[in-house]
């Protein structure tokens, strides 16, 4: 696959570019034109897309329920009749339905701050393009700083194997 953004070749779909950060599209996925028509074509699209869904139905599960309790409010004062059991259920079902959205909203907002930084950290890391004149030589990329070196142990941590083997040892065998 191609980058569309930069034109890079050989890349995985359902993935982001290696030289530009683009997020390439697998078009030839099941729901890709769905995707693209609903704008879900990126991690990011569909986050604010999930954001959005869980507002809205958080929204109107909660004036359903607003109103369903102010009607039978409001008929129980009018006529002293009583509210039915089953709308009882429904108050139950509507807060659940509640709950569960607000929920989802949560982790959306938590994904996208995620994908935010990680956006970030992307922009950070690329160098930035500086307009270049003919004349000019073209300046080296810069390398970031090694990493630090780690303190190696001189007695390796046993193996998952050896601490097993060790188990099985003491079993008694017939």
């Amino acid at each position: 696959m191609f980058c569309p953004n930069c034109g890079k070749g050989e890349q995985a779909p359902d993935s982001y570019c290696r030289s530009c950060g683009e997020y390439l599209t697998d078009f030839t996925a099941r729901f890709a034109l769905i995707d693209k028509l609903l704008g879900g074509v990126s991690p990011r699209a569909q986050v604010n897309i999930n954001i959005a869904l869980n507002t809205l139905t958080g929204l109107a599960s909660s004036l359903l329920l607003g109103f369903l309790n102010g009607y039978y409010d409001s008929l129980r004062a009018k006529t002293g009749e009583g509210t039915p059991r089953i709308i009882y259920y429904v108050y139950v079902f509507l807060a659940l339905v509640l709950v569960w959205q607000l929920f989802g909203l949560i982790v959306n907002r938590r994904l996208k701050k995620k994908l935010d930084g990680e956006k970030r950290k992307k922009s950070k890391t690329l160098p930035a393009a500086a307009p270049a004149d003919e004349h000019d030589a073209v300046a080296p990329p810069t390398t970031p700083k090694s990493l630090e070196t780690g303190k190696i142990d001189p007695i390796p941590p046993e193996s998952v194997t050896q601490q097993t083997t060790k188990r099985l040892d003491k079993i008694p065998r017939k």
